[in-house]
């Protein structure tokens, strides 16, 4: 990316940081997979924030120069991506050289979401500087050197990659917190968690993360959550004897809260038992139904002043919205965008963008407003 650009979003990311200062931060997050009966991966994700983020959508070509820095200012980890990368991008750390991937996938079918975890800290360092990279640059790491999550996962043993946390001024220079999905498009999933000085690689079983607690706290809460999805519409108390008006009674004990925990509890539960499309366009309608249900429209809750939870909070109530909802079907490279402004989905088509020669940041609305044109934004 040009340094012209890259400081225009880091100035529009630094005018968000003030609004954050008085409004203060809550960040949920919901990143779930699907699969079709072909065994065919479709990935969606929310991205929810108590103000508007300005976020861009930001196209990679192969062959892009990725250089990240270490905690003392010098350059790290540098490599040339092997896969183009079409994703969510924001500027949030200084010193960066490229914005940091939030959401996005590979042409290979690769995918990656970065949800909020706070209080991280990442196994120590050592002293060789090319192996050291900013966890800025984690998601074009991921997506611009693997095709699969098992390559991410022989990767990410090894110690011939060192990461660390740098400070996210908008956040008062807390470490940047987040903890990432992985998915390729067979279906297969990781979660990376840098807690309490180790780097923790897990499988992701049941094809959902949202946020705090960590990854293996919400399996062990499912515990608590072992019914079906089988209506049971009769019973009896005492001579009494029980029968539902309508369908739908199995839903009863699925958490309504939208906090992390009961959003995990329901990803979990729409993305297990909710019918398998039987091509691409019924899987990626079936998602999108998925998907409505983790949309937060403006002033569903209301956050007062001070306090604590996905982040800390200001001086003035604030509410946590829907900002965009991404779907990428990862067998066919294509990704679907709705911002909060938009009543309609877009879909680009990544392989549309193989002749786009240098690294390409359009805006969301500017997405919304094109429509079936969109790929064309990544031309001019």
């Amino acid at each position: 990316m040009k340094k012209k650009n890259f400081k225009t979003i880091t100035s529009l990311m630094l005018a968000g940081a003030l609004v954050f200062s008085s409004i203060g931060n809550a960040i949920a997050c919901t990143a779930l997979i699907v699969t079709d009966v072909n065994g065919n991966a479709y990935h969606g994700r929310t991205l929810e924030f108590s103000f508007p983020v300005p976020t861009l959508m930001t196209y990679f070509p192969a062959g892009t120069k990725i250089e990240s820095v270490t905690p003392a200012g010098v350059q790290g980890v540098t490599f040339n991506t092997k896969y183009a990368i079409l994703g969510m991008t924001a500027a949030v750390t200084t010193g960066a050289k490229q914005p940091l991937i939030d959401e996005g996938a590979n042409d290979q079918g690769l995918s990656f979401s970065g949800n909020e975890l706070n209080d991280l800290t990442a196994p120590p360092l050592g002293n060789d500087a090319s192996k050291i990279l900013s966890l800025n640059d984690f998601g074009a790491w991921v997506l611009g050197n693997f095709k699969t999550v098992a390559e991410v996962k022989t990767a990410l043993l090894t110690d011939n990659t060192e990461f660390w946390l740098p400070p996210i001024p908008m956040m008062g220079g807390a470490p940047l917190p987040l903890h990432y999905a992985i998915f390729d498009k067979a279906g297969n999933g990781l979660v990376v968690e840098f807690i309490n000085g180790k780097k923790n690689v897990y499988d992701n079983p049941v094809g959902v993360m949202t946020n705090a607690p960590e990854f293996p706290w919400h399996l062990t809460n499912l515990n608590n959550y072992t019914f079906t999805n089988v209506n049971k519409n009769s019973g009896q108390l005492g001579k009494q004897k029980l029968q539902t008006a309508d369908a739908g009674i199995a839903l009863t004990a699925l958490p309504s809260a939208q906090t992390a925990t009961g959003r995990f509890v329901k990803a979990a539960f729409y993305t297990n038992y909710v019918r398998k499309g039987k091509n691409p366009e019924d899987a990626i309608n079936l998602l999108a139904h998925i998907m409505n249900n983790f949309d937060r429209p403006q002033d569903l809750t209301i956050d007062p002043p001070g306090g604590v939870g996905d982040g800390p909070r200001g001086s003035k109530f604030s509410s946590e919205v829907t900002e965009w909802t991404t779907m990428n079907d990862l067998a066919r490279n294509l990704t679907f965008v709705k911002s909060i402004n938009a009543l309609n989905w877009t879909v680009i088509d990544m392989n549309k963008l193989k002749d786009v020669k240098q690294v390409k940041s359009v805006s969301t609305y500017a997405v919304d407003q094109a429509g079936a044109d969109a790929f064309n934004l990544f031309y001019k």
